[in-house]
C-alpha cells in the first residue's frame, strides 16, 4: 500500500497553538504568547517587517479584537532596538465576562501576540498585574 507509513513520516508536525501559556491555579486567569505568520492575519503582497505593515492602530483592531468587544484602551508604543525602533500595538478590550489586555509586534513575517485574560469581577483586582504582563512583551 503506497500510503502506509504516511502517517509516520510524510505529516506535517501539527503546529502549536501556543508560544507559551500560563494560567492561575483556578484557571480563570491566563496570560498566553502566540505567534502566527502575519500573512494569516492579513494578506499582503511582501512579508509584513512591523505591527504596522498591518495597518494603522484603528485598522489592525479588525484584527485583534473581536467584532463586539467593548474597547477600553488602545495605543501604540516603540521600544529602541540597534537598528532603530519596533512598533507595538496594544488593545484592551471586554468581550462578554472577559477583559483582555492584548500587545502585538511583527517581526519577520511572524505576528507575536502576548495576551492576558480574566473575568470581568478580577480585573478589579489583578487587572494592573495582567496588563503589566501583556506589555512585556518585547521582542529581540
Amino acid at each position: 500500500d503506497y500510503n502506509a507509513g504516511l502517517s509516520l513520516y510524510g505529516d506535517k508536525a501539527k503546529p502549536k497553538t501556543y508560544a507559551a501559556r500560563f494560567a492561575s491555579s483556578d484557571g480563570s486567569e491566563v496570560l498566553s504568547v502566540v505567534i502566527r505568520p502575519s500573512n494569516q492575519l492579513k494578506i499582503t503582497f511582501l512579508e509584513a517587517q512591523d505591527i504596522a505593515d498591518l495597518g494603522s492602530l484603528k485598522e489592525a483592531s479588525k484584527i485583534f479584537v473581536p467584532g463586539g468587544a467593548r474597547l477600553y484602551s488602545a495605543r501604540t508604543f516603540k521600544i529602541k532596538e540597534d537598528e532603530g525602533y519596533r512598533n507595538y500595538y496594544f488593545y484592551e478590550f471586554g468581550n462578554g465576562e472577559q477583559r483582555v489586555a492584548l500587545v502585538a509586534a511583527v517581526n519577520s513575517g511572524k505576528a507575536i501576540i502576548a495576551g492576558a485574560t480574566a473575568p470581568q469581577s478580577k480585573w478589579e483586582d489583578d487587572g494592573i498585574q495582567l496588563r503589566s504582563a501583556a506589555v512585556s512583551l518585547t521582542l529581540t
